[in-house]
């Protein structure tokens, strides 16, 4: 938009100086493409530069600048350039909002019947979104919902941003503080932005986290939702050639209360194409939002040296066990949001903390903090710790972010469990009257019962912690290996009771603990366990449906 505006800007006034079309085309396009360059040449940026291009070419040769003509055009110069942009982000939000304007905008405005600046904005602003919304869940797992509306109070005003801002860089050359009063309007509409998102983020269903759709799902998404603007304009342009014909033949309504008629039916008449469209984009978001499957997964994320595993209930059910890392900062951020946005997650059952070590909490804090603050759309019910008498600080620090994030507190020891749907949660350790001196290895050990499937997490427990919950073991299916796999751990009675079929180690390749030791993997191996790492195979996700368990590796060997 500003590149728009300041280029035409530049050749509206160099035409009135006396250049001319040619001249003034000429100077601009070189200015322009100066100005692309200077703003780092990203893929928006470009994109807007061409189509500037294209514009004062055409006017130059006299010719008639079409909007798709230019966008096609700008994206095959692009791509001739640098084809990956056609997996860039912003090369596909950029043309998509284009499409939006250029190709979506204009039949909505006919179908809705749609009059006056604020009508055609909000038109304008959903056609944006429409065009875009598959390419936002794919890169973002979310959308904004009220951010169509916040583009009508955004957009109008912007314009006052690039000129203070012109003033401030043109002013400041000569007086430092004539440019910092000429940012001051800049400044102020600036914030004024950031508090209203502030606010607007806090509020309930801002935004709808939808989850990666598939392609299938995403062509499915665009035909629909092509097929729905076809038929509501064929619709409207029928409506409207026979209103045009019965005027023709001077059928005019001539009493008020026939003109009150005339209105509700124009009304209800426009109301039909509309409505299919309505109908067909629904259908669209419907398709984009199902997620198939109704396996339990098990998903242990790579998070560096540290642990972070996300329990998917086929139910609808999700639970976090865990989530840090000594060698990563912003897991939360970075790794833990992302995975669940992706997954199409916005509600957290319960958040299970093993015990209070930095590679197990540190994600956690994180989370919780961004919940508190309102600053991501993800919630959960309750914080589950295990239940210390004696618990260091952080323990404390914990319970009160969750408790100021609107999350329950609960405190379990050995001999809980809880279910949620078919799935059973029981709890192994701590046992009753623990200190939590050594949180290693008093730390919670959660058992999982999902029909036939078995599995167990041990967070850092090691050999004595291991030893005193023998004879409360079962056979599993899965193991979240103790301790990153470290050589204290998964001692040879343990994984002889348990059997376990499949088991994780999550844990850096760049680690300064030797983890995992080579003999812990040997026992692993000689107990019959087929051992994942999460530094070799990112993300390992383990399934069930009950019965059969499988295994999915985010990088594939």
């Amino acid at each position: 938009m500003h590149i728009s505006i300041l280029g035409m800007g530049l050749f509206s006034l160099l035409k009135r100086i006396g250049l001319g079309n040619a001249g003034a085309g000429l100077v601009s396009l070189c200015v322009m493409l100066q100005y692309g360059m200077l703003t780092g040449g990203s893929v928006s940026a470009m994109r807007a530069v061409c189509m500037f291009v294209l514009n004062v070419g055409a006017r130059v040769l006299g010719r008639t600048y079409d909007l798709m003509t230019a966008l096609a055009l700008s994206a095959i110069f692009l791509l001739l350039d640098s084809p990956a942009y056609l997996y860039s982000s912003s090369f596909l939000l950029s043309f998509g909002a284009v499409v939006g304007l250029g190709a979506v905008s204009p039949h909505l405005i006919r179908i809705t019947g749609a009059k006056g600046k604020a009508g055609k904005a909000l038109i304008s602003s959903l056609s944006v979104q429409a065009a875009t919304l598959p390419v936002m869940l794919v890169f973002f797992g979310e959308v904004s919902v009220i951010g169509i509306l916040l583009n009508l109070f955004v957009l109008p005003t912007v314009g006052g941003v690039l000129i203070s801002g012109l003033c401030c860089s043109v002013l400041g050359l000569f007086s430092v503080n004539a440019g910092r009063a000429a940012a001051v309007p800049g400044r102020m509409l600036l914030w004024l932005y950031e508090k209203v998102c502030m606010f607007a983020g806090k509020l309930p269903f801002c935004t709808w986290i939808g989850g990666l759709p598939e392609i299938w799902q995403s062509i499915s998404y665009y035909l629909l939702l092509a097929s729905g603007i076809i038929l509501a304009y064929v619709m409207a342009s029928g409506i409207q050639k026979k209103e045009e014909n019965q005027l023709a033949v001077g059928k005019k309504v001539s009493e008020n209360s026939d003109k009150i008629r005339g209105v509700f039916r124009k009304t209800a008449k426009r109301a039909y194409p509309a409505g299919i469209f309505l109908l067909a984009a629904a259908a669209g978001i419907f398709v984009l939002s199902r997620k198939p499957g109704k396996e339990l997964r098990i998903t242990c994320l790579d998070i560096g040296q540290g642990d972070g595993i996300v329990l998917e209930i086929p139910d609808g059910g999700v639970f976090l066990m865990d989530c840090g890392s000594s060698n990563k900062k912003n897991t939360a951020q970075y790794q833990l949001l992302p995975y669940l946005k992706s997954r199409g997650i916005s509600h957290i059952n319960g958040i299970m903390i093993s015990h209070t070590d930095k590679d197990h909490i540190s994600g956690i804090m994180e989370l919780l903090e961004f919940m508190e603050q309102g600053l991501t759309s993800v919630r959960s019910d309750a914080l589950i710790l295990p239940d210390w008498e004696e618990p260091p600080e952080v323990y404390n620090t914990l319970i009160h972010l969750a408790q100021s994030a609107g999350m329950k507190v609960l405190q379990v020891e050995s001999g809980n469990s809880f279910r949620m749907g078919e799935a059973g949660f029981h709890i192994l350790a701590p046992a009753k009257d623990a200190l939590g001196e050594d949180v290693n290895e008093e730390g919670m050990v959660v058992e999982l019962e999902y029909r036939d499937f078995r599995g167990l997490f041990t967070g850092d427990a090691g050999e004595p912690a291991e030893k005193a919950i023998l004879n409360r073991l079962r056979d599993v299916d899965f193991l979240k290996v103790g301790h990153h796999g470290s050589r204290y751990s998964s001692c040879r009675e343990f994984l002889d009771q348990v059997k376990a079929e499949v088991a994780v180690i999550s844990c850096s390749d760049s680690n300064t603990y030797g983890h995992p030791s080579p003999e812990t993997t040997l026992r692993l191996k000689k107990s019959g366990a087929k051992t994942e790492f999460t530094m070799k195979s990112g993300a390992v996700s383990v399934c069930t449906d009950g019965k059969r368990m499988w295994v999915q590796r985010f990088l594939e060997e």
